[in-house]
């Protein structure tokens, strides 16, 4: 399963993804200003489609109506979640869930909040 994210702007959407979280683009439609875009890391793909694109008529009203990304969390597998936590602190990445270890699972985590307002769980 892809997930793939509605945006306000794409290219905010994947300055965000490329720059903090890793992503790298693997197509653009159109190549220039797309409205479509795929990104990779690693083994994970994210689809980002932007908001004025949708064309599901039962879908527009809703997206005007609501606010994108709530109740919606991604998680991110990571190699070093302290390290990145530290890093995206740093860059002044608003973190939505402070960075915990869980010592019952063996896991750390956080999360952060992507531009439109999708929480991203952050662990390794």
């Amino acid at each position: 399963m892809i997930p793939q994210l509605t945006v306000a702007s794409v290219s905010a959407s994947v300055k965000f993804y490329t720059k903090r979280l890793g992503y790298i683009v693997e197509m653009s439609d159109p190549p220039t200003a797309p409205e479509f875009v795929q990104l990779v890391r690693g083994d994970s793909t994210l689809f980002l489609v932007s908001k004025s694109s949708r064309e599901e008529a039962s879908q527009l009203a809703d997206l005007q109506a609501n606010k994108v990304g709530v109740g919606m969390r991604l998680y991110l597998e990571v190699d070093d979640a302290k390290a990145l936590h530290k890093e995206l602190a740093a860059a002044r990445v608003p973190i939505l869930r402070a960075l915990a270890y869980n010592e019952k699972e063996d896991y750390t985590e956080f999360s952060v909040v992507d531009p439109d307002g999708y929480e991203i769980g952050i662990f390794s």
